[in-house]
Parts: C-alpha cells; structure tokens; sequence
C-alpha cells in the first residue's frame, strides 16, 4: 500500500509541475491612461455575473433534501447490519 501511495503522491507533484509549466504567457503591460475625464472615471469594465445567479433557493432546497435522502438510507443500512 505504501508503493501506491508514493507513486500517487509522485504523480501528483509531477502533473502540477507539468500543469505550472504549461501556463499561459504573462499578459501585456497595461497601456497608458487616457486624458480624458470621461475615460478615467468609467473606469474598468465590470466583472461577468456569477454563473449560478438564479434560483439559490431552488438549489439549496434540492441539496437539503437530496442530504437527508442520503442521511436516512445510511441509517437504514447501518441498523439492517446490526
């Protein structure tokens, strides 16, 4: 079990350092600010919405039920195996 465990961790180390490597370029420098008012005070661009903007409780009330789903059938087999 010990050799498995190396080699995993190994594999592991190997692929971040590959992963790392492979990295993109850095980006440009940034270029000069405008001298117009307008440009400076628009500012940068905001962000993108988040990709999960919509319907939280929907999400949330699915999560609860399908943990107590799960919560209940693992009480269900532990006092079968008793």
């Amino acid at each position: 079990m010990k050799v498995s465990k190396s080699l995993l961790t190994l594999f592991f180390l190997i692929l971040a350092n590959i992963s790392s490597v492979m990295a993109g370029p850095n980006p440009p420098a940034p270029m000069a600010k405008s001298s117009s008012a307008a440009a400076a005070a628009a500012g940068p661009p905001p962000p993108p919405g988040a990709p999960i903007d919509q319907n939280l409780i929907i999400l949330l009330a699915g999560a609860l039920i399908l943990g107590t789903y799960t919560i209940y059938n693992y009480n269900l087999k532990r006092k079968a195996s008793v």
